[in-house]
């Protein structure tokens, strides 16, 4: 091994990119006969032999706990096999789905609801809408906008809401666990295996060499498989160590859609000091959020006190936008609320989907104000952003932006992120009933070398679908703490027959390889109701766009 090593060259000649031959090329999945035919095996798939079934049943309020209940009722239900007190939760131990469902059904519980979480929907956006009239944690400071403030021909200011809104994957969370007493099994689709399996190694007792962890494929996660609490690893851990036989947990939809984690609510204050010539001199941002991400940032943190220096806050959360236009006063603070009985967790995007939402929309509306061009508009304050700058002209070139329509609108948006570019157009007309007909979705991004471009392409298209089910669809709410949505049928998810065309394209380079996974979010949701106020003229300060009587259309290829 000491040979090999001393032959490595220490300053490796990298490969010209005129010799690759596997990067830049669309190469097809290995994946995709499996999917086509259906035998693709993903989690919920697994099955191993002498397997039983649990389901959870979940207090109607976060951080309830089962009081009391009749065990011999549910033990009478054909098919049971135990009943099982666990933190947070009564397990329906069975031999089958079905009959731990009906299990499920005879079971009666009584709740201890003492330190139950009681968030309401409406209480709390009282709540956040006062905090924004107060400073809050300052994340960037450019300039003086106090002064620039001073100086404007006026200040212009609007407010927007965001609810809690769920995953709402296709595939309900579920684990299979072959616990054995001095060693064990894990099958799951997950984005966080190695605390997965750190925690169900603590519960079941045993060493990391002890569990042989099986990440298996997800049909879809968007953040909700990547929880630092690994929520339903512990209790799949929790119930086997009490059975000790094989064992797969599931979710149903309601329980993931009632008892799950969500996207936290948001309330965005954006304020723009404007000059005569309606340039831009000053802007304020001002976020109220449960902050999801700052345990991501502690490394960093502990890592630049070690230096002896201390980075800026806005390097320290992600709730810094990237706003990326050519603004010399800029500041932007959060109130970055705690609640702790109100489960939170990132989402396709993070807070880019709320901040990049209000940025967006807002820069509409200052050049709506002055009569300019928003595409114009846009292009005049990125001088220092060459590759923003290339993608928007991109989009706005394919989107023949300007040019004869037909009657349609064009929004648009941009967003730099992630070390990648993304500008998208948004072609819609809308009727009197607001029925939104969206008859093209164009996108360009510069993620640097596109690593297998086709791939680039399913993932902005995938997350333009991901981002339509929020805008128009995307709710949670919660009266007195009991969550009100329960499946597709009151919290819908985009259709395919309510998906519009889409062109995306990828830009060459030579950078280092960005991120896509979620690029194509942010941007979708402001480019969308900038089109519906190019069409309408009426703003949207909220979401989703159903709640104020929007409807996208059917079968909205044209």
């Amino acid at each position: 091994a000491s040979d090999v090593y001393k032959r490595q060259p220490f300053n490796p000649r990298l490969k010209s990119p005129d010799d690759y031959r596997i990067i830049g090329k669309s190469k097809q999945r290995l994946d995709v006969d499996g999917k086509v035919d259906g035998s693709f095996q993903y989690g919920i798939d697994v099955d191993i032999p002498d397997m039983l079934t649990a389901i959870i049943v979940r207090p109607p309020r976060f951080g309830g706990q089962a009081l009391n209940y009749d065990r011999n009722t549910v033990m009478a239900v054909p098919g049971v096999v135990d009943v099982i007190t666990i933190l947070g939760g009564v397990a329906i131990v069975a031999e089958d789905y079905w009959s731990a469902t009906k299990g499920r059904q005879a079971l009666q519980v009584n709740w201890a609801e003492l330190l139950a979480g009681r968030t309401d929907s409406q209480a709390q956006r009282n709540e956040y809408g006062f905090k924004l009239n107060l400073p809050g944690v300052p994340l960037r400071i450019d300039g003086s906008t106090l002064l620039a403030n001073t100086f404007a021909k006026e200040v212009i200011s609007e407010d927007y809401y965001f609810p809690y809104q769920a995953h709402a994957a296709m595939e309900p969370l579920n684990v299979v666990i072959d616990y054995r007493g001095n060693s064990a099994d894990i099958w799951t689709g997950t984005q966080s295996p190695t605390v997965d399996k750190i925690i169900a190694s603590t519960i079941l007792g045993l060493l990391p060499g002890q569990l042989n962890f099986h990440v298996m494929p997800a049909g879809g996660g968007f953040g909700r498989r990547g929880n630092l609490l690994a929520d339903f690893v512990r209790d799949a851990a929790l119930v086997a160590k009490v059975i000790q036989r094989p064992l797969k947990l599931i979710w149903s939809r309601e329980d993931d859609m009632k008892g799950g984690f969500y996207r936290p609510a948001a309330a965005v204050r954006v304020s723009a000091a404007v000059d005569n010539q309606g340039n831009i001199t000053a802007w304020t941002h001002r976020a109220v959020t449960q902050d999801v991400t700052a345990i991501l940032y502690a490394e960093e943190l502990l890592d630049t006190l070690a230096e002896g220096t201390l980075p800026p806050l806005k390097e320290l959360t992600d709730l810094e936008t990237g706003m990326p236009y050519d603004i010399d006063n800029v500041l932007m603070d959060a109130h970055l609320t705690v609640n702790l009985t109100m489960p939170a967790l990132w989402m396709r995007s993070v807070n880019k989907y709320t901040d990049v939402f209000a940025q967006e929309t807002f820069i509409d509306e200052v050049a709506a104000r002055y009569s300019r061009d928003p595409y114009q508009y846009r292009r005049g304050m990125l001088n220092n952003e060459p590759r923003l700058l290339a993608v928007l002209d991109a989009a706005a070139q394919a989107a023949n932006w300007g040019g004869p329509n037909g009657g349609r609108s064009q929004g648009l948006a941009v967003l730099g992120h992630w070390m990648s570019y993304v500008a998208q157009v948004v072609e819609l007309s809308v009727s009197a009933d607001k029925v939104v007909t969206i008859h093209r979705v164009i996108s360009a991004v510069d993620v640097g070398t596109a690593v297998n471009p086709d791939l680039v392409v399913a993932q902005v298209e995938s997350a333009i679908v991901f981002a339509l089910t929020s805008v128009f669809y995307g709710e949670i709410t919660l009266n007195d703490g009991v969550v009100q949505q329960s499946n597709y049928d009151d919290y819908p998810v985009l259709r395919m027959f309510e998906t519009p065309e889409m062109e995306t394209i990828v830009l060459p380079s030579e950078h280092a390889p960005g991120g896509v996974g979620e690029l194509g979010v942010p941007a979708l949701g402001p480019a969308l109701v900038n089109a519906i106020f190019a069409a309408t003229g009426e703003t949207v300060r909220e979401l989703p766009l159903s709640k104020l009587g929007y409807r996208i259309a059917e079968r909205s290829r044209s």
